[in-house]
């Protein structure tokens, strides 16, 4: 079990946008085949790898602050998102996931809890279709991790990644705009948060990579499918824990989550959104935590 810090990393500058008061971690950074990475690792004891993809490591900063008095919390940003630096327009969710092994081979990462939000779920599980021997369990938050089925999923999938939304969005930044309100991340945010949260799309290929990833969820169906045969046939007995927001699993994502993990508890944030670390980080933490201490323990 990983429990210390003994990565090659390197400091990363603050930017100005981003007080320490605000975001209260230590920036890392580290160079991967893939690219370079920034990222945040802050406590000891069992490691906690939180996965994320679109977005940036921020929405995980109300739930790591609660748990580095137990827990090794990590999580980065993927090349040209947050507050990483490079990144292609044509970035796709095979190649966040390698990226993904490249960064947990980087830091001898064993005994893995994987934490993982929206797209970070099939990234985070096609890492772990390569590397099961490596991962103890899952969290997962308002995600899904097989291949994209159903009108409904797939229409807003196609929506959200057609040119026209890209454009768009890259023009208008409405996704992050919409995000940093009560709807998303912002519930209990003030202005100055915000603002933090809204940094990194200030740049407009952070935003287009945004969709683009969406529409490699639709188009990678290889990736998929081998996520799909991992699941079924290595990693189905692996503990997991699904937390979702009340009124944000209008596909049925907790349902099947628990369909295809027999060893499954699962807990809906009441009137939560999308992101329900932010909204309720207290219960949010103190569940993740519990359940470790009676579930993932068992396997150790």
């Amino acid at each position: 079990m990983n429990t210390t810090h003994e990565e090659p990393a390197q400091a990363v500058a603050r930017p100005e946008w981003l007080p320490t008061d605000v975001y209260p971690f230590h920036l890392r950074g580290i160079e991967l085949p893939s690219g370079r990475v920034t990222y945040v690792d802050e406590g000891e004891g069992p490691v906690l790898l939180f996965v994320h993809a679109g977005m940036w490591s921020f929405i995980f900063r109300d739930v790591i602050t609660r748990l580095t008095d137990r827990y090794r919390c990590i999580t980065l940003d993927f090349p040209g998102f947050g507050l990483s630096p490079g990144g292609s327009d044509e970035q796709t969710l095979p190649a966040l996931s390698r990226t993904l092994g490249e960064f947990v081979t980087a830091l001898g990462l064993d005994d893995v809890t994987v934490v993982a939000h929206d797209l970070g779920g099939l990234t985070a599980l096609g890492w772990a279709a390569g590397e099961p021997e490596r991962v103890r369990g899952f969290v997962m938050a308002n995600t899904f991790t097989w291949t994209p089925d159903g009108i409904g999923l797939r229409a807003m999938l196609s929506l959200m990644s057609s040119r026209t939304i890209t454009a768009l969005g890259a023009a208008t930044n409405f996704v992050p705009r919409i995000t940093s309100t009560w709807f998303g991340v912002g519930r209990h945010l003030d202005h100055r948060e915000r603002a933090a949260f809204l940094g990194p799309f200030k740049d407009p290929a952070k935003r287009r990579r945004f969709h683009r990833l969406m529409r490699s969820a639709l188009d990678e169906t290889d990736y998929t499918a081998r996520v799909d045969t991992a699941i079924a046939a290595e990693l189905h007995d692996r503990p997991i824990l699904t937390i979702f927001g009340e009124r944000n699993d209008m596909f049925g994502f907790q349902r099947r989550h628990e369909a295809r993990f027999p060893n499954h508890r699962s807990l809906v944030i009441e009137k939560g959104n999308h992101f329900p670390m932010m909204d309720a980080p207290d219960l949010f933490a103190e569940t993740v935590s519990e359940w470790w201490g009676s579930e993932i323990t068992e396997t150790l």
